[in-house]
């Protein structure tokens, strides 16, 4: 655990490679954090490296890499794939982190990362992001993520009242009846869609 002052000095340090690509003199640190004393600054970057946060050279100026990216972790866990085809089971292994700070809720949001192209009618390809909601409640023509019999996909949710359709939005593909027979349950809605161009 870092205590505050640690945490507020890592902070600044990626904030400053992030923005200028390359990390900040002990001078700079100084600066940047309003603090008087070089001394001072280089004893807490002795105890961050304890710590097992940093790492420097000390033959080399400018030379602290962050360890494991603590910043990272602190985003949205992507929980390994869901397929936008047929469903299969989703293993819920953390793969990446992504940041959006405003959706920064663990207990409310999540990402998936989709497999698959049934859903490519609503533009959700391939190996984009899905950002999910945790929730029970889906309004017909909803995009969502459900449970069917252990495995988990990613749909456009039709309630018929008798029965419940999970709409594949490529004409490729059949909608999925789900009946009282089914294990079926709502995981949540999806409410943003991350794609990478690179």
């Amino acid at each position: 655990m870092l205590t505050d002052k640690q945490e507020k000095m890592l902070k600044f340090i990626k904030e400053f490679r992030d923005k200028n690509g390359y990390i900040p003199s002990v001078r700079e640190i100084c600066k940047g954090l309003n603090l008087s004393s070089t001394a001072s600054v280089k004893k807490m970057l002795d105890r961050l490296e304890a710590k097992g946060v940093i790492r420097k050279n000390p033959q080399q100026a400018r030379s602290i890499e962050i360890l494991d990216d603590f910043f990272d972790n602190k985003g949205l866990p992507v929980l390994g794939k869901v397929v936008a085809g047929y469903p299969v089971i989703s293993e819920e292994n953390i793969i990446e982190y992504i940041d959006i700070t405003k959706f920064n809720n663990r207990e409310r949001f999540f990402f998936l990362k989709v497999f698959g192209d049934s859903m490519i009618e609503k533009r959700i390809f391939e190996d984009d992001y899905i950002l999910v909601e945790l929730t029970k409640e889906i309004l017909n023509g909803e995009i969502g993520v459900f449970r069917l019999n252990g495995e988990v996909t990613v749909k456009t949710y039709i309630n018929k009242e008798e029965y419940i359709i999970l709409r594949s939005e490529n004409r490729s593909y059949e909608d999925i009846v789900v009946t009282n027979n089914d294990d079926f349950e709502i995981i949540g809605k999806v409410v943003y869609v991350i794609r990478s161009l690179i």
